[in-house]
């Protein structure tokens, strides 16, 4: 027997309908991008490092150039805040699959700083209003654990481009390869433009950067620096230090997603149920641990165990974005995303030509040890934050569960 539906419940069971909709879309969108970085990832070391035969110092010069977009995000958001986010979503998934697809045109280091700037701005607008409508879509008091599955359909996606670097690319040249790659996203961007436009923070044209944000921005800042270490550098001394293939990268990175689509989403239920504060504490701790570890081994093999727990402790920096969730209003949650990637990047554009210096002067070593003196000062961050349910002394805001 089928209960007639009442005037109040047909709305909720409408909107409820469309916003699954929206989140099967947002999915859709995540896995193609996914699966065309997965790929690109899993070529580029060697591509770079091998085939284009850059030098130290270039590796580390271009990835500080490549990482120039992400300073410029609030600005670029807030130039294109009459666009919803969806259509920007699409737009970013565009720019990123040109930029993407012409990589493997690259000749030198010119044009491959020039393919790697373009399709980067693409990539940094869609790091924003992607956790942006991602937040807006998840269920009241399971941020934590939205971002988290995005983040195990990502990886799977991933190591499904991974696989096919290690199996079917390894018969293809880099132009076809990197077109493919490119050519994925961009059915991301076209599956993009179908959520419905008001899903999102809603966003103005404003520049948002507030006093009672500043551990959220600091956060951010050193999380910058941390990760371009890791998903740049490590990769990159593999190559030119222990020799790796390109096959090997691709399966290493391949064992690293396959623990990121298995944990992502356990990790941000935890950051749901036991708070930011708990969590990411843990987490740089951790950190800490692991740099040293990086220094004190000496075979590719060693080196690879360090890198998949690295990665899998990534799946933790979830409750950074969740933070700012639980202190912003919903019109300022893109704005703030975006300058949080802003600040983000001041450390990610100045920590790859420092490392990249101290890699060739000092060994790839010394990289490291930086990299432990900023996980110690994400630490000290972390322990700042309020305990779930209290307010920050900082920000003088609620960290309970919306």
């Amino acid at each position: 027997m089928v209960l007639p539906v009442g005037p109040k419940e047909a709305p909720a069971r409408a909107e409820h309908a469309a916003r699954r909709r929206d989140w099967v879309l947002l999915v859709g969108a995540t896995l193609a991008f996914s699966f065309g970085f997965g790929t690109y990832s899993g070529l580029f070391p060697n591509f770079a490092a091998q085939h284009l035969s850059l030098t130290r110092a270039q590796l580390g010069l271009l990835e500080s150039l490549r990482e120039i977009p992400g300073l410029l995000t609030a600005g670029m958001i807030a130039l294109l805040a009459g666009l919803a986010e969806p259509v920007l979503a699409m737009l970013a998934l565009g720019v990123m699959a040109a930029g993407i697809a012409a990589t493997g045109q690259a000749t030198g280091f010119g044009t491959l700083v020039a393919c790697s700037i373009f399709w980067s701005i693409g990539l940094h607008i869609w790091l924003t209003v992607q956790p942006s409508v991602a937040l807006t879509l998840s269920e009241e008091g399971k941020h934590g654990r939205g971002l988290g599955l995005l983040g195990r359909y990502g990886a799977f996606a991933m190591l499904v481009g991974l696989l096919f670097v290690a199996t079917v690319g390894r018969a293809l040249d880099y132009q076809r390869a990197f077109g493919i790659a490119g050519g994925a996203i961009l059915l991301g961007c076209i599956t993009a433009r179908a959520i419905r436009q008001n899903r999102g923070g809603g966003l103005r044209l404003r520049l948002v950067f507030r006093r009672r944000y500043r551990l959220y921005y600091l956060l951010m800042l050193l999380d910058g620096g941390r990760r371009v270490l890791i998903q740049t550098f490590a990769l990159l001394i593999l190559v030119r230090e222990f020799g790796v293939q390109r096959q090997e990268i691709a399966g290493l990175m391949l064992v690293t997603n396959t623990i990121t689509m298995l944990v992502a989403p356990v990790v941000g239920g935890w950051v749901d149920h036991y708070g930011e504060r708990r969590i990411l504490s843990v987490y740089y701790l951790a950190v800490v641990g692991v740099f040293i570890a990086y220094t004190r081994v000496h075979t590719a093999l060693a080196f690879s165990a360090i890198y998949v727990v690295d990665n899998l402790l990534f799946t933790c920096a979830v409750g950074i974005p969740t933070y700012a969730r639980h202190l912003c209003p919903r019109e300022d949650l893109s704005p703030t995303l975006a300058m949080g990637l802003t600040v983000n990047h001041v450390a990610a554009v100045a920590v790859p030509i420092s490392a990249g210096f101290l890699w060739a002067q000092l060994g790839y070593r010394t990289i490291f040890w930086g990299g432990a003196a900023l996980a110690i000062a994400s630490l000290l961050g972390a322990l700042q934050l309020p305990p779930r349910g209290k307010a920050s002394p900082l920000t003088g805001s609620s960290q309970g569960a919306v």
